[in-house]
């Protein structure tokens, strides 16, 4: 009778073992069902960092290339500006000059006046070279061409 009192014992123990480690594997589980509980949590959260990090970036990436952008137009607009009193300032020069030239030109001989001594001249010198043609001076025989004759 001891050896059947024994195996309704053992039955009762292994069962008492085995419900233990249920218990304890179920523990594990649990114990691993919650890791991978705080895990996923602390993934979301780091993705939701890392995307409102990016989104910063992104946004600091937009604003410093609309700053530039803004920047280089301003900076254009002004180049522009300036290019343009140069040209006016350059055509005043210019026109002063003009004027300061006519102004001077005029004090001494009206070009009217000029221009028709200079063409008196052209002629009269014109003439008189044709004139003085007629003369020795020009007619005369260089020595060699005596001597050839």
């Amino acid at each position: 009778m001891t050896g059947k009192k024994a195996k309704p014992f053992s039955t009762k123990q292994n069962i008492s073992s085995l419900n233990q480690q249920i218990k304890t594997k179920e523990k594990l589980v649990q114990k691993i069902i919650d890791q991978k509980q705080d895990l996923r949590q602390s993934y979301i959260e780091a993705m939701v960092e890392l995307r409102k990090n990016a989104a910063n970036k992104l946004a600091g990436i937009k604003n410093n290339q609309a700053n530039f952008t803004s920047t280089m137009d301003r900076l254009d607009n002004e180049e522009e500006i300036f290019s343009l009193e140069i040209k006016e300032l350059l055509d005043r020069r210019a026109q002063l000059s003009k004027n300061l030239i006519d102004q001077n030109a005029s004090i001494f001989i009206p070009k009217k006046v000029t221009l028709k001594l200079i063409v008196i001249a052209l002629v009269a010198l014109g003439s008189g070279l044709l004139l003085s043609r007629n003369y020795q001076l020009f007619n005369q025989q260089w020595p060699e061409k005596g001597i050839q004759n």
